[in-house]
């Protein structure tokens, strides 16, 4: 009985020792299941070679403005000059003074009186020659609105009118013969400048400077003159006019 007992023991044991280490082996058996089934991590990817940055193109040079350019000067087309003829007394017809200072050339075969007046759009009135007998002479004409001339003369005459020039020589000096006209010209200064004067002439010699700011008479003498005397000279520009019957001249003293 006893042994029966030990060998029923026994049995059990062995069954019970079986049956640990069938469900260790099953546990194992899982477990290494388990573990097979875990994902297995993939080997990380090398990181992909980042691209060299391309080269930025230069930026290209900004063209340099091209320069304007200047205005070509044109050229103020010189005025027409006025031509007038006759004989004897006349009242010419209206006329437009090329400039608003123009010179008068006038001439005159007679041998009485030949008297010249010009009259503007206004009215004004302005005595050019007052003489007797044959005359050649320049005198100045001022205004630039329509005009007309009385003349009174007894022989053929004849009157050109043109616009006045620039003359910066007359500024030191002036010459001629009967009446005449300069250019126009800055003086060296503004104020007093002494200035020496001849004339061989017989009858009146006046001289007259007349500039923008004034005018001035230099000389109102009859016959031979050589002597010096004080121009004042006013704002420029300036011109002579001159009326002799001789030669004269004009010099810095």
């Amino acid at each position: 009985m006893q042994r029966f007992l030990g060998f029923m023991f026994i049995s059990l044991l062995l069954l019970a020792c079986g049956q640990t280490t069938a469900q260790n082996i099953e546990s194992a058996a899982n477990e290494m299941q388990v573990v097979q089934a875990a994902p297995t991590t993939k080997p990380t990817a090398k990181p992909t070679a980042k691209p060299r940055p391309t080269n930025t193109p230069r930026p290209t040079a900004t063209p340099k403005p091209t320069r304007t350019p200047r205005p070509t000067a044109t050229a103020t087309p010189i005025p027409e000059p006025v031509l007038l003829s006759g004989v004897g007394q006349t009242v010419t017809d209206p006329f437009m003074p090329p400039s608003p200072v123009s010179i008068i050339k006038l001439t005159h075969t007679g041998r009485r009186n030949f008297i010249v007046k010009a009259y503007n759009a206004e009215g004004d009135e302005s005595y050019l020659v007052n003489e007797i007998g044959r005359y050649t002479g320049s005198r100045v004409l001022y205004g630039d609105s329509s005009s007309f001339l009385e003349i009174n003369a007894d022989g053929e005459w004849t009157v050109e009118i043109v616009p006045i020039n620039l003359d910066q020589a007359a500024a030191n000096g002036f010459n001629g013969t009967g009446d005449l006209v300069s250019g126009l010209f800055m003086p060296s200064k503004e104020g007093p400048i002494p200035f020496q004067f001849t004339h061989n002439g017989d009858s009146n010699f006046i001289v007259q400077v007349t500039c923008q700011g004034g005018m001035d008479y230099a000389q109102n003498e009859i016959g031979t003159v050589a002597g010096s005397a004080i121009v004042k000279f006013s704002e420029g520009p300036c011109l002579w006019d001159v009326q002799a019957d001789g030669a004269w001249t004009i010099s810095l003293k």
